[in-house]
């Protein structure tokens, strides 16, 4: 089955959120409702106490439903190429390895490392373009390339990277730990093995697989019990800058995800071979479902940050309960698809927004249930509304997609190529005083990493330069 766009878009918001986020300024006179609901201004003090989320609080579960979601696409592929459970398994040990590595030296070669330590900017510039170099070597799947030539070129890349990262502390000054990591990367490497073991072995059992999602969304409750053997066996972990049990509460969401990998494998291979006409009643449907998606995010949104979660409760029920009437009336081809997909949306969005009140209200940090499912469920919607656009009016976001397909070249690009390029070339003052000008200045610095981003990965991306691991 070809690439989804749908889901190449789903992770591209999240990619493009993480940049926008993580390089704008944190301007004490910008409203709230723009940085993590548990760091708000003047301060940015973390407060578990804080219940809400905001849209920066969507990046990391959108990652995580759109990995679930792509897992059965590619897992079905090699189903079919008569792929058993030891081919599998000891390629989902070495994407956990390879990611871990990844995440290590993430955490462990920043520029903002080098010049804390007094490295000269130009020299700190040019080590971290070195490092994204590597990083190209280590992932890059070179299209019409001799395969075992590509991977010994991978496992080159691999190890010099390594060694490169271990000479930070006589070169520069700067300390490498196995402790120093990209948490986000870390629970991807985890996710990557136990959510594709899990997945490989409920394929034919979603009773099993929903089971599972149940099963660690009350062990994560239950774990806040002192002194009971839940609270144990999360704290458990074989190395502590490897894997944590803990980690494993992020099944809920990528699990979720491959409910909706499923449904979209089952239901574009029918699609295939039936196309709809597209007369005026189902163009006027499928815009009147895309705006009833977005509007659900943005009760949601508004409601859970300002605390009226009854308001957000009866408003979503109304406008889900026109969805579904809209989605009845939808008399074509993708109907099925699309009907589903939202159902499944429905289930996960209002399990979590029922459980809302436990443990102190909605939060990504310190992560609650109640955040899994709700932002599950606003995921699903976001796949609703794409593939909607995308089947029945052709509507493409060819640059979105790209970052979306090529997710960790896009993750390094902000951080180890647009940054150090622009160091050396004097323009990052220049970005940073703009940055400065203004409060919402500051979110445009952001939004400016975001589309160099997107206009970096673009031209690799179409040229098949995949980093793969």
């Amino acid at each position: 089955m070809k690439r989804v766009a749908a889901i190449d878009v789903l992770r591209a918001l999240a990619i493009i959120g993480m940049v926008i986020s993580g390089q704008m300024f944190w301007n004490a006179e910008l409203p709230a409702y723009m940085f993590h609901a548990q760091l708000p201004p003047p301060t940015f003090a973390f407060n578990p106490e804080v219940a809400g989320i905001t849209w920066v609080d969507l990046v990391f579960p959108f990652f995580l439903f759109s990995m679930g979601a792509a897992m059965p696409l590619a897992l079905r592929r090699r189903e079919a190429k008569g792929e058993g459970w030891l081919s599998v398994t000891i390629s989902a040990i070495h994407r956990f390895l390879w990611l871990a590595i990844f995440a290590i030296v993430l955490g462990n070669t920043r520029m903002g490392l080098l010049t804390g330590a007094g490295v000269k900017g130009w020299m700190a510039a040019l080590a971290t373009l070195g490092i994204w170099a590597l990083f190209f070597l280590m992932f890059v799947r070179i299209p019409n390339f001799d395969k075992r030539k590509n991977s010994i070129l991978n496992w080159a890349g691999c190890a010099v990277l390594i060694g490169v990262t271990m000479l930070y502390k006589p070169l520069f000054g700067v300390g490498v730990s196995l402790y120093n990591s990209d948490i986000i990367i870390l629970i991807l490497a985890s996710m990557a093995l136990w959510a594709t073991l899990s997945w490989w072995f409920t394929r034919n059992s979603w009773a099993m697989r929903i089971a599972i999602i149940g099963g660690m969304a009350l062990l994560k409750m239950a774990s806040s019990v002192e002194g009971s053997w839940c609270e144990w066996l999360w704290q458990q972990t074989p190395a502590q800058w490897l894997f944590r049990f803990e980690f494993m509460k992020y099944l809920c969401l990528v699990l979720a995800g491959t409910l909706a990998g499923d449904i979209i494998h089952r239901e574009l291979g029918r699609l295939d071979s039936q196309k709809s006409a597209n007369d005026r009643r189902s163009t006027t449907f499928t815009i009147t479902l895309v705006v009833l998606m977005a509007s659900l995010i943005g009760i949601t949104m508004w409601g859970l940050f300002v605390r009226e979660v009854g308001t957000t409760v009866l408003l979503s029920a109304i406008v889900a309960a026109v969805a579904g009437i809209v989605l009845r009336g939808l008399k074509t081809s993708e109907q099925p698809l699309l009907k589903a997909l939202f159902a499944l949306g429905v289930v996960l969005f209002f399990i979590g927004l029922l459980a809302e009140p436990l443990e102190g209200g909605i939060k990504k940090d310190h992560a609650t249930i109640s955040y899994f499912f709700v932002t599950g469920g606003l995921a699903s919607f976001v796949l609703v509304a794409a593939l909607a656009l995308e089947i029945r009016f052709g509507v493409r976001f060819r640059a979105l997609e790209a970052a979306g397909a090529n997710p960790m070249f896009a993750y390094t690009a902000s951080g180890y190529l647009i940054t150090p390029i622009a160091a050396l070339t004097t323009l990052l003052p220049l970005i940073d005083k703009f940055g400065n000008l203004t409060p919402w200045c500051s979110f445009g610095r952001g939004v400016l990493f975001a589309v160099l981003v997107i206009a970096v990965t673009y031209p690799f991306t179409r040229k098949n330069y995949y980093w793969k691991s």
